[in-house]
């Protein structure tokens, strides 16, 4: 029975900061290492800042890498002499030689339902695709990208009004418990791997910037999807007359909410009306309401305020997607 476990992590971003922090609070538990990607300049200022898994470590005293390559780390890696290796977004193929280093297993903390979303923004396409839930994969890490046997999964639902950020954290939570629960029960083989359904595997690329362009011809559940799965960041983006304006919320709208007179035909993508609430949008199906918009070289703002304060860059009868650069 093994009752200390010494552990590499490998992460950046806060879901990662998460699954170290519970690392940490585990009795019995040396992380002996953290590895994360190099600081970053950040904003306007360019400011060079730290992961905040990177920050998380050094307040409790945990050695710190940042390898351009991870490859390049191997002796050092080597020479903590570790039960497992943990990683959880750390955004580098980790080579098969650094994988056969722990005496127990390299396994990764994964936001999706393996084999479903493999790749690096399984949270995002979950949410972009309308899937009603998500979960966490425990999983032993391969040379193929997310191909390993999974030890554990749980499931979360994705409620209406998530966005990526909201799951993110909520993911971050799950993660967390998870590998208390389960880090243990893994080295003392009380949980066996299982093998992914090669035949439902599914990808998650990274989202390139054409992919953050709203497309107007969809539906309107489709497009909020595309919203939520995009906020707080990269954020979805759309084109007015060659200006690019960026759209952080929105809210599909019930049949009772609005009329739209037949009249006319409206164009997808066409502004139908403003209320104080924001600004109403025909798409392929249905109609839209966005909430938060960013207007060429402003700040994000409530979309209200074309109505209430009579913002003239947008009208009624405008049509985004139009004129695209």
């Amino acid at each position: 029975m093994i009752k200390n476990l010494r552990v590499v992590f490998c992460g950046t971003p806060q879901i990662g900061a998460d699954i170290l922090a519970a690392l940490i609070e585990m009795p019995n538990v040396e992380v002996v290492k953290v590895i994360s990607q190099p600081d970053k300049f950040v904003g306007r200022k360019k400011v060079l800042t730290p992961t905040v898994v990177k920050q998380l470590a050094l307040q409790h005293d945990i050695p710190v890498i940042q390898p351009i390559k991870i490859g390049e780390a191997y002796e050092e890696i080597k020479s903590t002499n570790p039960d497992f290796i943990v990683t959880c977004a750390y955004g580098q193929f980790i080579p098969t030689k650094i994988l056969e280093i722990p005496k127990i297993d390299a396994i990764n903390i994964h936001g999706s339902l393996l084999p479903k979303y493999r790749g690096g923004a399984p949270i995002q396409y979950a949410i972009k695709n309308g899937e009603t839930e998500t979960g966490i994969s425990i999983m032993k890490m391969v040379k193929k990208m997310d191909a390993g046997d999974y030890y554990v999964q749980e499931a979360i639902a994705i409620e209406p009004d998530d966005t990526s950020g909201t799951m993110f954290q909520k993911l971050g939570v799950l993660g967390a418990r998870m590998i208390k629960k389960y880090l243990f029960k893994i080295a003392n083989q009380e949980i066996q791997p299982i093998a992914q359904n090669e035949a439902e595997v599914t990808f998650s690329k990274n989202i390139s910037t054409s992919e953050e362009m709203i497309d107007w011809n969809q539906t309107a559940n489709q497009i909020n999807n595309h919203i939520r799965a995009l906020a707080p960041t990269p954020i979805a983006h759309t084109y007015l007359k060659s200006e690019r304006y960026k759209i952080k919320s929105a809210r599909l709208l019930r049949d009772d909410e609005f009329f739209a007179t037949t009249l006319n035909i409206k164009k997808p993508g066409e502004i139908v009306a403003m209320d104080k609430e924001g600004i109403i949008i025909h798409t392929n199906e249905g109609f839209l309401k966005i909430l938060e918009i960013q207007r060429p070289g402003k700040s994000m703002i409530n979309a209200g305020l074309y109505f209430t304060n009579r913002l003239t860059d947008l009208r009624i009868g405008d049509v985004f997607g139009e004129t695209m650069i």
